[in-house]
């Protein structure tokens, strides 16, 4: 066990798999108060169970960011639970939609793009912020970890409703920063390039423009926890790009990489 994030109590939302998953199970590592959460009761108790069993503390608790009264739920029952809440990673996105609805603009209904918006904007990061404001400003060494997207950043054919809205991340989480600033509120914005589980898929070298290998769930995890340190005590309103260094890669623009 470790001590970076001791005394923290930290919400990460959508960590019943994936980066969400390795996000909580690091920083209980790390010696924080971890709640887990997301709208599957039985994923989210076998994050709990290994966060246990390796000797964190963590808890479970039911989470819907398209639904205001979830959210705000949600966090008063955190915040109930640990006594605070110092450190909220908005995580969360409608994943599931986003693959089902890659498609060109003019071919988007007006509720699949609001539904792409309310998960992962406005839920994940404007609810989710604002219900745990009054939470975080008594905390010490607050902060807030917005996770988005490179497609924040560059554009892709199909995904432009999940696109604006990881743009809007981005912005927000500015804003937040600057607005926090009196009360002691840090924001910071991981730009994650291409992520996968699989162990032969991480491990892969170069290629598709990156100038490393493919990420991996504890690459965005390791990134979050030191955002979320006190080691980064002078770091807010940052868009922190961990993709590999394709946003960097010239020759991948051109079509070179």
């Amino acid at each position: 066990m470790g001590t970076r994030l001791a005394g923290k109590t930290v919400l990460v939302s959508g960590s019943t798999r994936g980066i969400g998953r390795s996000m909580a199970e690091l920083f209980a590592a790390e010696g924080a108060r971890v709640a887990v959460t997301g709208r599957t009761v039985a994923k989210g108790e076998k994050v709990v169970a290994r966060i246990r069993a390796a000797g964190g503390e963590a808890e479970f608790f039911p989470l819907d960011v398209t639904d205001e009264t979830s959210v705000h739920a949600t966090i008063d029952a955190v915040a109930a639970r640990f006594g605070a809440l110092s450190t909220l990673v908005n995580n969360a996105a409608p994943t599931d939609a986003v693959a089902s609805t890659i498609k060109k603009i003019a071919d988007y209904t007006t509720e699949e793009w609001n539904h792409i918006l309310l998960g992962t904007l406005t839920g994940n990061v404007f609810w989710a912020s604002k219900y745990a404001w009054p939470y975080l400003r008594e905390a010490d060494g607050a902060a807030i970890v917005n996770v988005s997207s490179g497609q924040s950043i560059a554009g892709f054919t199909g995904f432009g409703a999940y696109a604006a809205a990881k743009g809007g991340v981005n912005a927000l989480s500015r804003t937040l920063a600057v607005e926090g600033a009196a009360d002691g509120i840090r924001s910071n914005t991981i730009v994650v390039g291409r992520v996968v589980s699989s162990p032969g898929d991480s491990g892969a070298l170069t290629g598709g423009g990156r100038l490393t290998r493919i990420g991996n769930p504890m690459d965005i995890a390791y990134t979050a926890a030191w955002l979320a340190s006190d080691e980064a005590a002078f770091v807010t309103g940052a868009t922190v790009t961990a993709d590999g260094g394709f946003s960097a890669n010239g020759d991948a623009a051109a079509g070179e990489g």
